[in-house]
């Protein structure tokens, strides 16, 4: 009897210390949330090419050849995308495009971020479209070109043709609109044009019929029908709605406690996992971020996160906070390693056919169906699922221990080679090389090795024999090893570096970094931003000055109540989850349950005003010839126009 009694009360004292620590590890927060709240970006610092037909290219801020384009690249400010013979869109977020024609190029100056919530677009040459379905504020989107300057008032679609002579014609479908020149500004609402010529406008605004005129009218109207709709179901934050249509053409919702809706991909195969058919892509402001092959990944791998179940396989769980990749990592000598992190924080274990959304032993365990492994020269490949390892190959590896920390690593630089395209063009192509260097930015933050830093303890929930197959693995080395930059050869530059001016006769040009005494210096997170450029500093006089990115605003000049309901203030919809960004205090905070506010505005769609112009030829959709260089405007503007491009027949005016 005796026996028995002690024998109980040890079982109890066991159970009592087992719980007690158990609480006790799960203390501290799963997920490095200062990290996060030190992050510059928000939402809307990287946009990505939501549309791409034909050939297109991108050129990085800090990279000085092109490399092409592709459906969901990540676009960052200090980007220069340029087209030849096909079209892209650019998604912003939240109901806001820029659509390019063939023979066009844009820089993408400045996104929003923390510190600076102005998005301003240069356009060299060609034509664009710019669709704005959400202003947050009055003037928050800029558009210069050689010799004008426009700035958003209200939601809209806004056309912008430059020419071979340089010259901007502006066309306003829907909306409002300031054009600043050499001698002033003016207002343009809808169905108005204007024409600027050498920085100063060659009339006053004329009226035009807002219809399809020419291909690039079409093809704007078409992509706006599908971008534009709207779907009753609402499942989404309403920051995200504009992924709802592409996530229900690819698969199915289902309502899954405590989560809420959840969504599940159709046609992935047996061996697919999140951040597994993709690559890794270096940004300067975000660092290592996803660029995802399935035509339905930008939401789904850069908001919210990825659980598993029998019943269901791989299944996402929508948040309203975007990040560059829900990742965890690990690396040693050799390997770089990577799992998506579960809805708490922690990263997803599949193992026994049971998912943990809470597991963190003292090592992950390899054979864990969430883990993708590769080479260290690996990690840049655009080919991530073919060079995984798989099977008896992740059984020599050390012991895993992942980190909440960013990789602590950045390119080491790339190098240039020269393709021919179309006839006499060429275009400088970046060739990128496997070499890694350490990234000033983390620094000593990351812990060695891939090991977690000191002081961020993580909660452990252990499943049966979580060790099972690592008996025979070998220690981490404890040290992340550094590769040196390789030695750079002729034309080659290191990272962030400024830039000559390039040569003539080339279909895409190297970026100019000429200097002045209104420097647009380049940084490695791209141009900086100017403060000049607000809008209410300067006061709009005949002959103004000049900044470094076109012509100011005039404070004098001020939008309407807006005639599209509420300038997109009502997309505020959010999610909670575990570290969802407070709108009012931008801190983070587990919620007790998930919850959605708000409702949908309305966002306009496609011209749909009948009829023709009268008087008016129509434009040419391959755009005119556009030679020679852009004109210095005093500061250190990027880059010239194209070279010689086919002629089409000029631009058609309107009356």
């Amino acid at each position: 009897m005796k026996k028995a009694l002690i024998i109980a009360a040890s079982i109890l004292l066991a159970a009592a210390a087992a719980t007690a620590q158990e609480t006790q590890t799960q203390a501290p927060t799963p997920q490095n949330t200062q990290e996060i709240k030190d992050a510059k970006y928000t939402n809307d610092s990287i946009a990505r090419l939501s549309f791409i037909e034909g050939k297109a290219f991108v050129q990085r801020a800090s990279d000085l050849g092109y490399e092409e384009a592709a459906l969901n690249m990540p676009i960052s400010e200090g980007d220069r995308i340029g087209t030849s013979d096909g079209r892209v869109e650019i998604h912003f977020g939240k109901g806001n495009y820029l659509r390019l024609d063939s023979d066009t190029k844009v820089d993408v100056l400045n996104l929003p971020k923390k510190d600076d919530d102005i998005a301003r677009l240069r356009v060299w040459s060609g034509h664009v479209f710019l669709v704005v379905g959400t202003l947050k504020k009055e003037k928050g989107i800029e558009l210069h070109t050689a010799d004008s300057s426009f700035y958003v008032l209200d939601r809209g679609i806004y056309r912008v043709d430059v020419r071979e002579n340089r010259d901007t014609e502006i066309l306003v479908y829907k909306g409002l609109i300031e054009a600043a020149g050499e001698d002033g500004s003016t207002l343009l609402k809808a169905s108005q044009r204007l024409e600027i010529a050498e920085g100063r406008l060659a009339s006053k605004p004329s009226s035009f019929i807002a219809v399809a005129d020419d291909d690039f009218d079409k093809f704007n109207e078409s992509r706006t029908s599908i971008t534009g709709r709207e779907l009753a179901k609402g499942r989404l934050p309403e920051d995200l709605s504009d992924y709802e249509g592409e996530l229900d053409e690819n698969g199915r919702w289902t309502y899954l406690a405590p989560y809420g809706d959840v969504w599940m991909p159709n046609d992935v195969g047996d061996d697919w996992r999140p951040y597994y058919n993709g690559r890794w892509t270096w940004l300067p402001l975000s660092g290592w971020t996803w660029w995802p092959y399935d035509s339905w990944g930008w939401a789904t791998f850069h908001y919210g996160r990825w659980h598993w179940a029998v019943d269901l396989g791989w299944y996402w769980i929508p948040m309203s906070l975007w990040g560059p990749a829900w990742v965890d990592w690990w690396w040693d000598d050799m390997y770089f390693g990577w799992a998506p992190l579960s809805y708490w924080g922690y990263p997803g274990v599949i193992m026994g056919g049971a998912y943990y959304g809470h597991y963190y032993g003292p090592y992950y365990p390899y054979d864990s169906r969430a883990l993708t492994v590769v080479r260290r020269d690996h990690l840049k490949d655009p080919h991530i699922a073919a060079n995984a390892l798989r099977g008896d190959s992740l059984k020599g590896l050390n012991r895993i221990s992942l980190t909440h920390q960013n990789l602590g690593l950045r390119p080491a630089g790339s190098k240039i080679s020269v393709e021919p395209i179309n006839g006499n063009r060429v275009m400088l192509r970046n060739d990128r090389s496997t070499g890694l260097e350490r990234d000033a930015r983390v620094g000593s933050r990351s812990g060695a090795g891939g090991k977690a830093a000191a002081g961020s303890p993580r909660a452990i929930r252990k499943p049966d024999e979580p060790s099972k197959g690592q008996s025979g693995t070998k220690d981490a080395s404890g040290k992340a090893s550094t590769v040196k930059s390789p030695a750079k050869g002729k034309g080659e530059r290191s990272s962030g570096s400024t830039r000559s001016s390039g040569s003539g006769g080339r279909n895409i040009r190297k970026k100019d970094g000429g200097s002045s005494s209104a420097s647009a210096a380049l940084s490695s997170g791209g141009y900086r931003s100017d403060p000049s450029i607000a809008g209410s500093s300067q006061a709009v006089t005949s002959g103004q000055r000049r900044t470094a990115y076109g012509y100011p605003s005039s404070p004098s000049i001020k939008g309407r109540a807006s005639s599209y309901g509420d300038g997109g203030s009502g997309r505020s919809r959010t999610y909670s989850g575990p570290y969802t960004r407070s709108s009012s205090s931008g801190s983070y905070a587990r919620p007790s349950s998930s919850g959605r506010s708000g409702g949908k505005s309305v966002r306009s769609g496609g011209s749909s005003s009948s009829g023709s112009r009268s008087g008016s030829s129509g434009r040419s959709s391959g755009g005119s010839s556009r030679g020679g260089s852009s004109r210095s405007s005093g500061s250190s503007s990027r880059g010239s126009s194209s070279g010689s491009r086919g002629s089409s027949g000029g631009s058609a005016h309107r009356k």
